[in-house]
């Protein structure tokens, strides 16, 4: 297994009647499915889709969140999200600066190309009188962007070095990664997963105490934050019964079905999206049948590829198990 920037999900151990056990096969296989859609989603202007058939789903839809959520905590992703961002912020746009003084707002005046290293942008603020530049490889550590400006964003993410995000409260996270990388999160805007399904079913699954790292226990709520609850959040989780959903969807966050009554009640909120459909051997026999039909228009009739052989590739490549006793099919 390849490991990116130190420590990652894949250290974890998970609690047994037998005590502490290495991460399942199909643990594994779910993580890898997260980074996969979340790394190769979008290809060519189109969006990845896949259906699996599983012994059991409980967990899985959460599994597959949580391998999605680990690349945020890889600097090298940050800094790609943080210059795509950037370079995104309009004229009087308004941001955080801070130095070893202080933090304090600041208005874009633009962003543009460096006039002294090549291939670096220069972010111009005006910073109360004070017109500056900020390099490019300053902006980790100087720029925090305020949810003023990104409506996914429900408080600033971090006004001083005394005030961290509310990852800093996770003693699991604090074992798991290092404190750079925890400390880099906050910069992230906008949801990197949404997922859908039973409200109740998928709070319950998310507190049950099923990891443990260095003598520390967690659960994957320690990993995924949808609500108000928290400095931070991370995705979006939308109820399989919901009527209509209030909020602007992004095309290119990956949707996660929990289930295949969650795929046939809200697919049409999210037509374009890379999607992971999530069914077991115990789904009912109509609802299977009506999905299969379902996908079988879709790509007799619209002008898709089956890339299945794409996805075995990628996880042979990275030395991933498919497990005994799962089946699946993906098409772009």
């Amino acid at each position: 297994m390849k490991v990116v920037n130190g420590m990652t999900i894949r250290n974890l151990k998970v609690l047994s009647r037998r005590g502490p056990i290495d991460i399942p096969d199909w643990i594994n296989f779910a993580f890898e499915l997260g980074t996969y859609i979340n790394d190769h989603g979008i290809k060519y202007k189109k969006s990845i889709n896949l259906i699996l058939s599983l012994p059991s789903e409980q967990f899985f839809s959460l599994l597959i969140a949580m391998g999605i959520v680990n690349k945020t905590f890889s600097k090298n992703k940050q800094m790609q999200s943080i210059r795509k961002t950037v370079i995104n912020l309009e004229k009087g746009s308004r941001i955080i600066y801070q130095d070893e003084q202080s933090a304090r707002k600041a208005s874009v005046i633009s962003v543009e190309p460096s006039p002294v290293f090549e291939n670096e942008m220069i972010l111009k603020i005006k910073d109360g009188k004070i017109e500056r530049g900020i390099p490019e490889r300053y902006w980790i550590d100087r720029v925090i962007l305020l949810d003023e400006e990104f409506d996914e964003i429900k408080r600033t993410r971090k006004v001083s070095k005394k005030q961290q995000v509310g990852l800093d409260n996770s003693r699991l996270l604090r074992v798991l990664y290092t404190s750079d990388q925890l400390n880099k999160v906050e910069f992230y805007p906008g949801d990197l997963f949404y997922l859908v399904g039973n409200t109740g079913q998928i709070n319950e699954f998310m507190c049950n105490e099923i990891f443990i790292y260095e003598g520390v226990k967690g659960t994957i709520k320690d990993f995924l934050y949808f609500d108000n609850s928290n400095s931070y959040t991370n995705g979006k989780f939308f109820s399989s019964q919901i009527k209509r959903i209030d909020v602007e969807i992004n095309d290119e966050v990956p949707v996660i079905y929990s289930d295949l009554f969650s795929f046939i009640k809200q697919d049409k909120q999210f037509t374009k999206n890379p999607k992971i459909i999530l069914s077991s051997r115990t789904d009912n026999e109509n609802r299977l049948h009506e999905v299969k039909e379902e996908l079988r228009r879709e790509l007799l009739q619209g002008d898709q590829k089956i890339v299945t052989e794409e996805v075995v590739d990628y996880l042979n490549s990275n030395e991933v198990q498919i497990p005994i006793g799962i089946e699946f099919l993906a098409w772009r």
